[in-house]
């Protein structure tokens, strides 16, 4: 259990300075110019942490135009520009990892312990076509960087311990890295423990959890011009309480293997070449039993999964003239198995494989080139061609059947093969005065996931199935945005318009018995991102982020689900030497336009306030703390979405009231 005492004392030591803050060298912080454009911007990890909840999804939901989907407190689902799931890419330093859980209890970013990682950047929409399939919606990559060290101190590390009074009760970090400039060893380790928290009704919310992740680099650096890199990482969630599920999560584990080379200036027409080979392994179990009370003693219900994914990049780069060309291959194999048990009276009674041992494998080629011209002025072209096959290679009858009855048209294909072009164009342009605008226009793929195309969970009867359509086309997303931005001494703003048309959209409805199944329309998505800072002097700074999104199924003439309605934050920030203080506004309008066939509900406009504050000691120790949703509001966001196996649609209220504090020391 949570010791307040523990929290007191951090707490009083954190404000025992004149005010508190974050665990980063303070006196070299100032109040800085953003010169990159809304639609991709990088963040160092300590720039994202000025808040009690370390979660990577919650983290990420402090940006601009993203949301998260909340299960409980672990796990919480990116979205961006209304998009989710393999819409996004997201890729952990290299490596791509595949959740575990048929129902997203682990999305990828529940394996990307922030703090383990030095930047974060965010891609909103399609800005490249480097990052491989999918990824229409954006792409997240979390990098991590060599160490370099000081002449004479052939070793840096970092230990840093937080807490709070509502939810995350221990977050504990350390990284230590030895070596020189040519050979370097990186070893970190994290621990997190969350007791289940209060809304602002006081009403205790099931989210519980406890979370291990580590990891191993190792790094030769023969030249200047040529360095490998080993890497090795585990992780592992046990005991997830999920309030918006059927199920929680006994075990969560996870491991990734990744190997890389990166050379430059190899040759005359070969600037750069880069080398990246991955594997993934996921083992998942959830039920409806060992964490909590079943409704029905009988139906003790249980699915382990696993996951694998193999992956690897060849990308070279060429100068031509004013013109780098970037150019390779990219290779990804995702294999996906997960059955459902009746685990009494017989704990071996297979009920169902949801996941029927699928492989999906998805293989490109592509070029882009960049070229610079006078002026400030800068083409982006892009191609990427996608040979993609899936296959369901444990099919069983019952999965048959249930496929035949949930889709009309079913045609008995259990593997589908596909080729899909991807091609961008991008025109950038800035001035001496500031002002940067730029255009883009893109056509992209994404394939049907293993869930989509061949989820196989009937039961008694067909308003409890969730079954998959091995007949769904990919989507195609022909999108345009266009955007302009300036940034002075005294203030930065910008303005970002997007518009996705998006043939055979793949949906997640109802069919006339009931069934959750996926069947393909016509949708647009399309919206609208402002955000402003104010420098009103060297040392203080205000401004506002806000975002829309709209989708719409154009077929049916209906809304799409799970879009964010207008929402954002106004904030202030007050910097010196060795302190800074801030606070935070965050709002969201009212959400009415709903999807009616699947029950979606209105959600209530909201909004709440955070404030944080952080302290340098000296160079060794930085104090921050903070208070996350004062006014202890009761609210909940508008993408909780509805849980297929039960049919519920969980509306999860969010954390109330949290002080937190935490203490950092570099060594």
């Amino acid at each position: 259990m949570f010791s307040r005492k523990k929290l007191s004392i951090a707490i009083l030591s954190a404000l025992s300075a004149p005010t508190a803050v974050l665990a980063a060298d303070i006196s070299t912080v100032e109040v800085v110019e953003k010169k990159e454009t809304s639609q991709q911007e990088t963040y160092g990890t300590e720039e994202l942490t000025h808040t009690g909840n370390t979660e990577t999804g919650q983290i990420l939901r402090q940006l601009n135009g993203v949301d998260a989907i909340r299960m409980g407190g672990h796990g919480l689902d990116v979205q961006i520009r209304g998009q989710q799931n393999t819409q996004l890419n997201v890729i952990l330093d290299g490596a791509e990892i595949a959740g575990g859980c048929p129902n997203r209890m682990d999305p990828p970013t529940s394996y990307a312990e922030v703090g383990s990682y030095d930047d974060v950047t965010v891609i909103k929409g399609v800005q490249s076509l480097l990052y491989g399939a999918g990824g229409t919606g954006g792409t997240i990559l979390f990098e991590r960087k060599a160490p370099t060290f000081e002449e004479g101190k052939p070793y840096q590390g970092e230990i840093s311990a937080a807490t709070g009074s509502n939810g995350l009760t221990q977050d504990l970090n350390a990284k230590v890295a030895v070596g020189s400039d040519q050979l370097y060893m990186v070893l970190q380790g994290s621990k997190k423990s969350a007791d289940n928290y209060k809304d602002g009704n006081g009403d205790e919310v099931r989210s519980s959890y406890e979370s291990q992740q580590g990891h191993l680099d190792l790094g030769w650096r023969p030249d200047e011009n040529n360095e490998f890199k080993f890497s090795y990482e585990k992780s592992r969630t046990d005991d997830a309480l999920y309030q918006g599920a059927s199920m929680d999560a006994p075990l969560s584990d996870a491991e990734i293997k990744r190997l890389s080379y990166e050379g430059k200036n190899l040759a005359k027409n070969l600037q750069g070449l880069k080398i990246e080979a991955y594997q993934s392994n996921v083992e998942h179990v959830m039920n409806n039993f060992e964490l909590r009370t079943p409704i029905d003693a009988t139906k003790l219900m249980e699915t382990p999964s696993k996951t694998e994914t193999t992956g690897g990049k060849v990308t070279l780069t060429s100068q031509l003239g004013h013109t780098k060309l970037d150019y390779g291959v990219i290779l990804k194999s995702e294999q996906k198995v997960a059955s459902l048990y009746n685990r009494y009276p017989d704990p071996d009674a297979l009920l169902f494989k949801m996941w029927p041992d699928v492989l999906t494998e998805q293989n490109s080629v592509f070029a882009e080139s960049t070229s610079l011209f006078r002026n400030n002025q800068k083409v982006i072209l892009g191609l990427r061609y996608d040979q993609v096959k899936a296959e369901a290679r444990d099919v069983n009858m019952m999965a048959t059947n249930l496929y035949t009855n949930a889709n009309s048209d079913y045609s008995g294909k259990t593997s589908v093969e596909e080729g899909n072009l991807n091609a961008l164009a991008r025109y950038e342009r800035g001035y001496d005065n500031g002002v940067n605008w730029f255009a883009g226009i893109s056509h992209t793929t994404r394939t049907a996931d293993a869930t989509e195309r061949f989820m196989n969970k009937g039961g008694a009867m067909p308003s409890m199935w969730w079954v998959g359509n091995p007949d769904l086309n990919p989507e195609k997303h022909n999108q345009i945005d266009i955007g302009v931005s300036r940034n002075t001494k005294a203030y930065d703003v910008s303005a970002t318009a997007y518009y996705d048309q998006v043939e055979d959209y793949i949906l997640r409805t109802k069919n006339a018995a009931g069934s959750a199944v996926y069947i393909n329309k016509d949708a647009t998505i399309y919206g609208l991102e402002l955000a402003a800072t104010y420098f009103v002097n060297h040392a203080f700074k205000t401004g506002f982020n806000a975002a829309l999104t709209k989708g719409d199924n154009t077929t049916d003439n209906t809304n799409l689900a799970s879009m964010t309605p207008l929402s954002g934050n106004v904030f202030a920030e007050y910097y010196t030497n060795k302190l800074y203080a801030g606070g935070r506004f965050n709002f969201a309008t009212e959400q009415d336009e709903v999807y009616d066939v699947i029950n979606e509900k209105t959600t209530p406009a909201w909004s709440t306030v955070d404030l944080y504050a952080g302290y340098n000691v000296n160079k060794t120790f930085a104090l921050s703390a903070g208070v996350d949703n004062l006014f202890d509001h009761a609210y909940y966001n508008h993408i909780n979405r509805e849980d297929p196996v039960s049919g519920n649609l969980y509306k999860v209220n969010e954390p109330g009231r949290n002080v937190w504090a935490k203490v950092t020391a570099r060594f």
